[in-house]
């Protein structure tokens, strides 16, 4: 008795090394890149700042690609529509793009419109702080979410961390009483409208 072609496929080994290596290497080159061109756009202030909030932020991108891809591809590459390969690059190209095209209007609604830091006396250092640990928060849940194979998203999370994160600072500013005076509630209510519509 053979093997049939399902059980023979399904031991096949996922990706090939080839492939691990040249996605290993992009991200390795990317993140590289990305490191010059920052630390001279900065002037190479708060250097050390700005390699750890990289490094969340690949940390996030890999989160998101695990979590997100796995949303959106699980059915294709699980009918055999696509390779897994072919998965992570249709993934990496529309991702990018996405990010690239849209990225700027939900990035100024999240770093703008979410956090009401009007009449606080807060420095740009606690607002660094702030945005890094909604940032290390959303990351953490997302892994956390994704090896428990729950869908969840990633934009609810990050959303969620920065709001997290600005409550704690209302109460390191003023104690309980301001603890949610840092939050534009309008701005999150308008977003949680969104998500109930939009599917």
């Amino acid at each position: 008795m053979g093997i049939s072609s399902n059980s023979a496929a399904s031991t096949k080994p996922v990706g090939s090394m080839r492939i691990n290596l040249f996605f290993a290497i992009v991200l390795i080159v990317m993140t590289s890149y990305f490191l010059w061109w920052g630390l001279d756009y900065t002037m190479r202030q708060q250097t050390t700042l700005f390699i750890v909030a990289t490094a969340f932020g690949v940390f996030m991108a890999f989160n998101i690609g695990g979590n997100d891809v796995a949303n959106s591809f699980g059915t294709s590459v699980g009918a055999g529509t696509l390779t897994i390969p072919q998965a992570l690059g249709v993934a990496a190209i529309f991702e990018v793009s996405g990010a690239v095209l849209a990225g700027g209007s939900v990035t100024n609604t999240i770093r703008k419109g979410i956090v009401d830091l009007d009449g606080l006396s807060v420095s740009p250092n606690q607002f660094i702080y702030v945005m890094l640990s909604a940032l290390i928060a959303a990351a953490f849940w997302l892994l956390f979410a994704t090896k428990k194979g729950l869908p969840v998203s990633t934009t609810h999370s990050i959303i969620g961390g920065v709001v997290g994160s600005s409550i704690v600072l209302g109460i390191t500013l003023g104690g309980t009483d301001m603890a949610l005076s840092t939050v534009n509630w309008t701005t999150i209510g308008t977003i949680a409208i969104s998500w109930v519509l939009s599917p």
